[in-house]
């Protein structure tokens, strides 16, 4: 048995072989959470045959980092990870960054704005490469 992980999309047969190369974020969904204590970061990944690794940061408007996260080597197809935010006030700007590594440099970057206890963001990401 290989010890390979292949990330495929739903609809492709386990026989094709993802393309070769870095894996990228295809989309994502930013959830802050009502009551202003967290924010869920759901991702979703380019079929590949490596396993990903990547930073997740909260960004105050002025670019400090409030709270930071990494995942190496996630074999979860979307990862959703969830980061307690500092007590804010709502609707205070914050901003995730999403950082996308191979080999200690950063692939792809994703900033995406977003409210204490705002609304859910949901977006395709137009870098990613076409799949199949």
């Amino acid at each position: 048995m290989s010890d390979m992980i292949l990330f495929l999309d739903n609809d492709e047969k386990p026989a094709r072989q993802p393309p070769p190369g870095p894996v990228r974020v295809a989309d994502y969904r930013i959830m802050p959470w009502p009551d202003g204590t967290r924010v869920t970061v759901e991702l979703g990944f380019t079929p590949s045959q490596q396993s990903p690794a990547l930073d997740v940061s909260i960004l105050s408007t002025d670019g400090r980092v409030l709270r930071t996260m990494s995942m190496v080597g996630t074999v979860e197809r979307r990862p959703a990870p969830t980061l307690h935010l500092p007590a804010l006030e709502h609707d205070t700007k914050l901003a995730v960054l999403i950082e996308m590594l191979e080999d200690g440099q950063v692939t792809q970057q994703i900033v995406v704005p977003f409210e204490v206890g705002g609304s859910i963001i949901k977006q395709k990401v137009d870098d990613a490469p076409p799949r199949g």
